[in-house]
């Protein structure tokens, strides 16, 4: 069982989120006890940072944008610190929509009172710039057209709530009786749909 859940008794609905929160939680032990040899000491970092963003996202984006866990999931999660509350609350903040850490915005952690590379948008920088924050290995997180879509560069880590529930969408599809099916196919011509995808593909 999950550490997670063993913080106070979690409310209806938090048993939804539970796998993919533990499979996170798994990910992050191996990370971490990963050999550090051949990086830079700052790279070692990296992997708490980036799942934080992805546990935090996950139920963020499962509570705002699907509407799959209510308010006291929500709760549940920021008390129990299970996800970063305060980079939660700056996502719903214009500008900060994928923000990848308080830390990169906070003026007293830079010289000259700035901010992390990683929040500059592409277009204001050289063309031959490599944009990689050293704390949290983002690969650029400012709210504009040219940023990069995968802001770490993990294969399927920004949208782990859309392809878990374009899975569900899938296999209710599949559950639907034989007869309508066979109607779907005499009555119209049928070429492939959003499922001829893969589904884990990484998607805006």
């Amino acid at each position: 069982m999950s550490k997670f859940a063993r913080k106070g008794k979690p409310p209806p609905g938090y048993d939804y989120l539970e796998p993919v929160l533990e499979a996170l939680e798994n990910e992050l032990r191996d990370k971490v006890n990963e050999p550090h040899e051949g990086k830079r000491k700052v790279e070692s970092l990296w992997p708490v940072h980036q799942i934080n963003w992805q546990r935090t996202r996950y139920v963020y984006d499962m509570h705002y944008k699907y509407k799959k866990i209510d308010k006291k999931v929500w709760d549940y999660c920021c008390r129990n610190k299970i996800i970063d509350e305060n980079l939660a609350k700056k996502w719903r903040k214009p500008g900060y929509e994928r923000l990848c850490s308080t830390y990169v915005i906070n003026t007293r952690n830079y010289n000259f009172g700035t901010v992390s590379i990683c929040r500059v948008p592409p277009s204001s920088l050289g063309e031959s710039s490599v944009v990689e924050c050293p704390t949290t290995g983002c690969r650029g997180c400012a709210s504009s057209s040219d940023a990069p879509r995968n802001i770490f560069g993990n294969k399927y880590g920004q949208h782990l709530a859309g392809v878990q529930v374009r899975r569900e969408e899938r296999e209710e599809q599949k559950k639907r009786p034989r007869e309508e099916e066979e109607e779907d196919v005499v009555g119209r011509s049928t070429g492939p749909g959003v499922w001829g995808e893969d589904d884990e593909e990484v998607y805006g």
